[in-house]
């Protein structure tokens, strides 16, 4: 059974196809560089992480714009209102102009959101997005919120991490999501527990999405499939 990772980091894409994520200019090219060892597997992503944006150098756009033709996405980007001290004007103006550019390029877009939904929201309708879609990550918005964001044809993902225990929130707005735009993800290494690897974490998301959706893992397994080629592989 072959599941794909729809969002890690660099030291997490150990098995199984991914997508790699970069998070600011000074790991752009380890993602790039990992993902050209292993190009039938490994999907690099290069974005400017809303946690980075207060440290970013000032030539980022630079940087960015001289890696971006190597990447086949752009992430992880994105808004969060819920770390001390946050700028969102700076986050915003960050995000907008990194979404921009995967319009321009029509590539997936990998987006972090947390506490910050409406501005989210606000952004999507006044601005172009790539006509493939968008990807919120870790998708953290509310079972309601689904419909909301799917007007902009939008595929969400989870991890087993967001799925388990008494949590609640996440394992309804998966049971909410349309069965074609689901995605499993890892968001390795940082999410996954001491006591186990990047395999069995994520196919524990596999599990724990197969059994909320009714269905055999093998058979979540292969709309996953589709929905990942769909979204990340096919223009």
């Amino acid at each position: 059974m072959k599941l794909y990772d729809a969002h890690c980091h660099l030291s997490g894409a150990a098995c199984h196809t991914v997508v790699l994520n970069g998070t600011c200019p000074a790991d752009w090219l380890k993602v790039v560089g990992f993902a050209e060892k292993d190009p039938a597997h490994i999907f690099p992503a290069i974005g400017l992480h809303p946690w980075r944006v207060p440290d970013a150098p000032s030539d980022w756009q630079t940087s960015f714009l001289q890696q971006i033709d190597a990447a086949k996405a752009v992430g992880e980007i994105g808004l969060d209102q819920r770390i001390e001290g946050y700028d969102i004007e700076r986050q915003q103006a960050a995000f907008r102009w990194q979404l921009e550019q995967a319009a321009q390029r029509n590539l997936p877009v990998s987006i972090h959101c947390l506490k910050a939904s409406d501005s989210l929201l606000h952004i999507l309708k006044t601005q172009p997005c790539p006509k493939r879609g968008i990807h919120l990550h870790a998708y953290s918005g509310s079972a309601e919120q689904v419909s909301h964001f799917a007007q902009w044809n939008t595929y969400f993902s989870f991890h087993a991490g967001q799925l388990g225990g008494r949590a609640k929130k996440a394992p309804a707005a998966l049971q909410a999501v349309p069965i074609d735009r689901l995605l499993i993800e890892s968001d390795a290494p940082d999410t996954i527990p001491a006591c186990e690897d990047h395999a069995s974490f994520l196919l524990r998301g596999y599990q724990r999405a197969a059994e909320l959706r009714g269905l055999t893992v093998e058979a979540l397994a292969e709309q996953v499939a589709a929905n990942f080629k769909r979204y990340f592989l096919y223009d």
